[in-house]
């Protein structure tokens, strides 16, 4: 938040010859004089979303890196069944906002996607959809990965805390195919004007 200090220039100015004056009937007479200075700030709309500070898990962990970070699921897959496992991530973000504003979680809408290969093989599968919740400010909200802007909550006033997102896999269903998988979630707070 930015605070400005306006001050015309002609109260200023006024006030000046006044202290002036003052200071001259003072040292002749004792009177007093007095003059007043009005002081004028504005504090913009304005939110901070800074990077997870606490983050806990099953069978997924995560890594901070700088102003973005990294969640690796631990045994994505059942070594003996080629099946996902359940997973779940609770990340903390702190935030700070001093108006009316609105949080986003988007996705690309495909979930955890396997980054390169040709089409699986009938009875395998090559992506993984997951669950997202958001507790935020009093308000919840849960979504699917597979809709690109699974949550939008809308805060009326201004809050600081920590909110909370938990990303959770499901597991079983039809075998991974083998390889690298990945997603994105990307995490906005936008103050309203």
């Amino acid at each position: 938040m930015k605070a400005a200090l306006v001050l015309a220039p002609f109260v200023v100015g006024a006030a000046l010859g006044a202290v002036a004056s003052a200071q001259a009937q003072t040292a002749s007479t004792g009177d007093r004089a007095s003059n007043t200075l009005d002081l004028f700030g504005v504090a913009p709309s304005a939110c901070v979303l800074s990077p997870p500070s606490s983050a806990a898990g099953t069978n997924a962990s995560f890594t901070a890196q700088g102003a973005q970070g990294v969640v690796r699921f631990t045994q994505f897959i059942d070594p003996q069944t080629a099946q996902p496992r359940d997973a779940v991530i609770s990340l903390g973000f702190p935030v700070v906002c001093n108006s009316a504003h609105r949080l986003v979680v988007r996705t690309d809408g495909a979930g955890l996607t396997r980054t390169a290969g040709p089409a699986p093989a009938p009875g395998f599968r090559d992506s993984l959809g997951f669950q997202l919740s958001a507790d935020w400010a009093g308000l919840s909200a849960t979504g699917q990965s597979s809709s690109p802007t699974p949550i939008n909550l809308q805060t009326a006033n201004g809050a600081a805390g920590l909110m909370n997102l938990t990303v959770n896999i499901t597991g079983g269903g039809a075998p991974m195919v083998a390889g690298d998988y990945a997603g994105t979630l990307v995490v906005e707070i936008e103050a309203s004007n």
